[in-house]
């Protein structure tokens, strides 16, 4: 059984103090995995569009050497978002902070709504790939919070025998409920866990006003929401049960009817 801790937090200062409470509580509690929300180690979107690149890259750079050297420190794998800088480009990754390396993956499917367009701001690599990595016997998979809408990034983790789902998010405007719903479903369509922490904090749209609200939630294999956090900063430390994804498979049978039509379509 593993255990993944959920960090609730809004985007953090340079001071390196917070981070290292939480992380120090949580390879406390035994846990071997550290999941963050979105903006997180970077400031959201709508602060990101104005600042310069040269601030962006010190925050980066800054959170980089602390979060990996905190991986070290607690012997973690932790996580969590961030944007790198390539020449003159921004790129949104998924960075992977382990006791023994640094690795990356860059977002596939970007939000492209007027008010709130990454798709116009990051760079985009044009190749298809996702983030899997094991650990105490489970195979996590690892999205940003918008390809959750795709089917493709589902069919993915299904091909890849992925037990457990890791996904940052920043989810606000009301949409707390389409968020459990989402996230339900495709947890019992796949027989899978799914672990989302969303950020906190405001965000200014512009002249909406919006709060992100926190609900980071752990969902069942079976479609149900396990545990919780409510709109507060903190902590939720989950255990990912192999026996549970075992049952739920041999009961719903759905990854194995979703293999029997891929191998007729082929």
């Amino acid at each position: 059984m593993a255990k993944v801790c959920i960090l609730q937090l809004g985007t953090l200062a340079m001071s390196e103090s917070r981070i290292d409470y939480y992380l120090k509580l949580a390879s406390g509690s035994g846990a071997g995995v550290v999941l963050l929300g979105e903006y997180v180690l970077n400031s959201f979107f709508t602060e990101l569009i104005k600042m310069p690149r040269s601030m962006i890259k010190e925050q980066t750079e800054h959170k980089k050497l602390a979060l990996s050297n905190l991986a070290k420190k607690y012997e973690l794998t932790i996580i969590a978002p961030i944007i790198l800088l390539k020449g003159k480009e921004l790129c949104k990754v998924i960075a992977k902070f382990s006791p023994q390396s640094t690795k990356y993956q860059e977002q596939n499917i970007f939000i492209n709504y007027p008010h709130w367009n990454e798709e116009a701001l990051f760079a985009k690599s044009g190749k298809f790939e996702t983030m899997t990595f094991s650990f105490d016997k489970i195979k996590f998979g690892v999205m940003f919070g918008y390809e959750a809408h795709f089917d493709l990034m589902w069919q993915d983790m299904m091909a890849k025998k992925v037990d457990c789902v890791l996904l940052p998010t920043a989810c606000t405007l009301n949409s707390k409920e389409r968020w459990n719903e989402l996230l339900k479903m495709r947890a019992f369509t796949n027989n899978i866990y799914i672990l989302r922490a969303n950020r906190l904090g405001k965000a200014k749209f512009d002249e909406v006003s919006s709060e992100f609200y926190g609900n980071s939630i752990l969902i069942s294999p079976h479609g149900e929401i396990i545990n919780s956090l409510d709109e507060n900063e903190g902590m939720m430390v989950c255990e990912i049960d192999k026996k549970l994804l075992n049952e739920a498979k041999k009961i719903w049978k759905f990854r194995d009817n979703a293999l029997k039509i891929q191998t007729n379509k082929d």
